[in-house]
């Protein structure tokens, strides 16, 4: 082989070991080199424009447009609403908590049902006559046609594991009911709910359980707020209703009181964003001799 010929040999041989050493390090490079680039979260979509409610709807006596229902609890609410309580919930099982709804849209025959019920109680256990009746029941029920779970709005929110125990804050509270209530208080708020009922002033007591969609809800407060004539829902079947009439605008008035202003007073975030314990929800109607989880 002339000199010409082994030129080329030692250069093919040369190049060789180069292509094989580079290959090496290309195939031995730390897996990071592969890895995608992070992906910036997507911001969260503010929430829409509320649906238009009419007055018959704010008053219970339709349903609001657009309800879908919670599988696990065959509660319903607003679209919206609910879609941003599954996502709270999604939120609450990666903490450890387990959310279920017991109560969500309620009709004025539903509310009313609920508040006979409980006139029914005070007539067996308590020497009440109408007038006291009626103000004991307000304490734990919102009268029928003023209650906001009528708008599709409203949730009481329970955890699984504490079914029939959220209570109002006192010294004997158990310490997981208050770690719940803890854990609502810095989290609902975030997905636009917001505790609307404090037991501060008016007439309804202090309801940790209840839960506002505040960027819907507020809408309709201003509405409800404008209604001039309530007389439709001042229904013969309607316990009580002889005192509720006569002293109508009184009653309207302290039932508006009991709103948690604060949750009014900010436009919530895109995210956003109750004194005698009462049952949760409407679905346990069992006798009660002062407070229990949600009934308003």
């Amino acid at each position: 082989m002339n000199e010409t010929g082994k030129s080329s040999q030692s250069l093919y041989s040369r190049l060789f070991i180069v292509l094989l050493a580079m290959n090496c390090i290309w195939g031995c490079a730390p897996h990071r080199l592969a890895l995608k680039p992070s992906v910036t979260p997507v911001p969260s979509q503010p929430p829409p424009e509320p649906p238009v409610l009419t007055i018959d709807q704010l008053l219970g006596l339709q349903r609001p447009p657009d309800l879908i229902r919670d599988t696990d609890s065959d509660q319903y609410a607003q679209r919206t609403v609910m879609e941003n309580f599954w996502k709270l919930k999604e939120k609450a099982a990666q903490d450890g908590w387990h959310l279920i709804l017991v109560s969500g849209y309620r009709s004025f025959n539903h509310q009313r049902h609920i508040w006979n019920h409980f006139d029914a109680l005070y007539q067996k256990t308590d020497n009440l006559d109408e007038k006291g009746r009626a103000r004991a029941v307000m304490s734990l029920v919102s009268v029928p046609g003023l209650s906001r779970h009528h708008w599709g709005t409203e949730l009481d929110i329970s955890e699984v594991s504490l079914r029939g125990q959220l209570v109002n804050i006192h010294p004997d509270t158990p310490n997981r009911v208050v770690q719940f209530y803890d854990w609502m208080e810095r989290n609902a708020p975030l997905f636009g709910f917001c505790k609307v009922y404090l037991g501060k002033k008016g007439a309804v007591r202090d309801e940790p359980w209840h839960w506002s969609f505040i960027p819907f809800s507020r809408v309709y407060q201003e509405q409800f707020m404008a209604i001039k004539d309530f007389h439709r829902i001042m229904n013969d079947k309607v316990s009580n209703v002889g005192y509720l009439m006569k002293n109508f605008k009184k009653i309207l008035k302290q039932e508006i009181r009991s709103i948690n202003s604060e949750c009014f007073q900010a436009k919530p975030t895109e995210n956003s964003d109750h004194p005698s314990v009462e049952t949760e929800g409407q679905q346990q109607l069992t006798p009660v001799p002062k407070a229990v989880e949600g009934a308003d």
